[in-house]
């Protein structure tokens, strides 16, 4: 009897291993589930926001937008904040920056170029104007010109209201934004609440 349950034993058992090694015997890991980082929608254009309080603090978006364009470009930071008083400016509530460049010379105006197509370039989600709108960029004064989101950012001649009625060339370099780039943000994208924003700075509630 017992020479009969040792060959049985031994085929069982031979058998077991058999199962164990096929291919499929044991459960695979799952595959991990893909991930995929969807951007956030593009926000629409800037609506045009003057200024209507007195709070010049520089804003945290309006930081981490001059300090991107001068890493990014080059030229040196100009002012954010400003005394408020006299005319209405985005420089008075801390949400528009200066951008310090020399429209007489080619490295600098090739500087604000780069700039200028950067934000109005399309994205690749098709829409237009992505990185701008993105930062809550509603207008940028530049060398004679000026873009704002409420014309689509259509370059339009600009000229200060202290220059009209005379000749540009009568005009200083500063009134005309031959020496810096003006860029005026929107309270959202002062405030760092647009999605350009979104790990650049804490965001404001």
């Amino acid at each position: 009897m017992r020479r009969t349950v040792a060959p049985v034993l031994a085929a069982l058992s031979a058998a077991l291993l058999l199962v164990l090694a096929a291919p499929g015997a044991q459960a695979a890991d799952p595959a991990p589930p893909p991930t995929t980082t969807t951007p956030p929608p593009v926000e629409s254009y800037a609506r045009y926001e003057p200024q209507t309080t007195c709070s010049p603090k520089a804003k945290p978006g309006t930081i981490a937008a001059q300090r991107w364009a001068v890493a990014a470009y080059g030229g040196r930071a100009g002012g954010i904040s400003r005394a408020c008083g006299g005319s209405l400016s985005e420089h008075k509530e801390g949400r528009a920056f200066d951008w310090t460049l020399d429209a007489r010379k080619a490295g600098d105006r090739a500087r604000a170029q780069r700039y200028l197509t950067a934000l109005f370039a399309t994205g690749p989600s098709g829409e237009r104007a992505e990185l701008a709108r993105r930062m809550g960029v509603m207008y940028v004064i530049w060398n004679d010109r000026m873009y704002a989101s409420y014309r689509q950012f259509a370059a339009t001649a600009y000229v200060s209201s202290s220059c009209r009625g005379k000749p540009l060339s009568r005009c200083s370099a500063t009134l005309r934004h031959r020496d810096h780039v003006h860029v005026s943000l929107s309270k959202a994208g002062g405030a760092g609440r647009t999605s350009w924003y979104v790990g650049r700075v804490a965001r404001a509630r």
